[in-house]
């Protein structure tokens, strides 16, 4: 079968990639193990006594060469670190891909189904794609975010370290800097644990739990958002408040990566016929119709549709160049007929 094919192939791709990390993991134990020697070294020559001018020119001259190997190792070892990432992020796709195969394998030899059979297999792979595009943001994100502080923070230390003996004074304001990293860095995970589980989801329900998002949004984007909050309508299932909560977070997220929006105005309003989703920004918007050339530009809006789908919701999008982007989700009330 030509699914098993494709299968096999994948599982060829993910052992290629594996015995890459492995060789670029040798390759960053050994950079490592140098960076330590030349450091020591630099630190051994600041420490010999100096006799005579000669002696000292040729101090000098032998530590700016060290110095010199010291910065290529490092842009050595940041270059490798890349490269694992890159690494990882494919050993993770061809993982998903894998998986995805195996299902489409699985469906196909069980031939097709009942409709509603079909339909459950068809949501289990877009399930699984949504699932594999969510980690790929959120692998840029923390590449880009506490992954970089913590880099940047390993390198403080070991200059901090350097300066602890030949300028002590200096010391207190870099762990002063290295603190305030830190704490930039603690933020921003925290940021990325409340959109992997919105815990307050369940306890203050979607209205303050949409607020604490679109709070953390505004710090982060650098984008003004004027929530607005007005329904009285019994609470919806977990279910249709997860994909209202993800619907609303994606189309902000859409706003930040495309929209180049400076203003973005959400609003929840309900009542006995349902809850009304909107979120309007003053973004570039896009053309409608260029949205199937568009690939993965606009995976978010597919996601955002199936979500919506998935709970019997309406989801109406609409565009045009130059003049943003409006989204509106209709949600049934609890016990409507759902959508098919």
């Amino acid at each position: 079968m030509a699914v098993r094919s494709v299968e096999a192939r994948l599982h060829e791709l993910l052992g290629q990639t594996r015995d890459l990390q492995a060789r670029a993991l040798g390759r960053l134990r050994d950079v490592e193990q140098a960076l330590g020697e030349v450091a020591a070294r630099i630190d051994a020559l600041s420490r010999e006594p100096v006799r005579n001018g000669a002696v000292q020119a040729q101090r000098d001259l032998d530590q700016a060469v060290l110095r010199e190997k010291h910065e290529a190792l490092r842009a050595q070892r940041a270059a490798i670190g890349e490269r694992l990432s890159q690494l990882h992020l494919g050993a993770k796709k061809i993982t998903s891909a894998i998986a995805q195969s195996q299902l489409s394998a699985d469906y196909l030899a069980g031939g097709f189904g009942d409709g509603d059979d079909e339909r459950l297999n068809l949501n289990q792979i877009w399930m699984l794609e949504a699932q594999e595009e969510e980690r790929r943001r959120l692998a840029r994100e923390i590449h880009d975010g506490p992954a970089q502080v913590l880099a940047n923070a390993t390198f403080q230390l070991e200059y901090v370290s350097r300066l602890l003996d030949r300028e002590p004074v200096k010391v207190r304001s870099e762990l002063e800097r290295l603190r305030a990293d830190l704490r930039e860095g603690l933020v921003e995970v925290r940021h990325f644990i409340f959109d992997l589980r919105p815990r307050p989801l369940a306890e203050l329900g979607l209205g303050a739990t949409v607020q604490r998002y679109v709070d953390g949004f505004q710090q982060r984007a650098n984008v003004v958002v004027d929530l607005d909050v007005d329904y009285e309508s019994e609470r919806l299932s977990p279910t249709k408040e997860i994909a209202v909560f993800r619907i609303v977070q994606e189309a902000l997220q859409n706003v930040c990566k495309h929209g180049r929006a400076s203003q973005v105005h959400v609003s929840l309003k309900g009542g006995p016929d349902g809850m009304v989703v909107r979120i309007e920004d003053n973004g570039v918007g896009f053309d409608p119709s260029a949205r199937a050339e568009a690939g993965g530009r606009h995976f978010g809006l597919s996601s955002m549709e199936e979500r919506a789908r998935l709970i019997g919701a309406e989801l109406r999008i609409a565009s045009v160049p130059g003049n943003g982007t409006t989204i509106e989700l209709t949600v049934p009330p609890e016990g409507a007929a759902q959508k098919a």
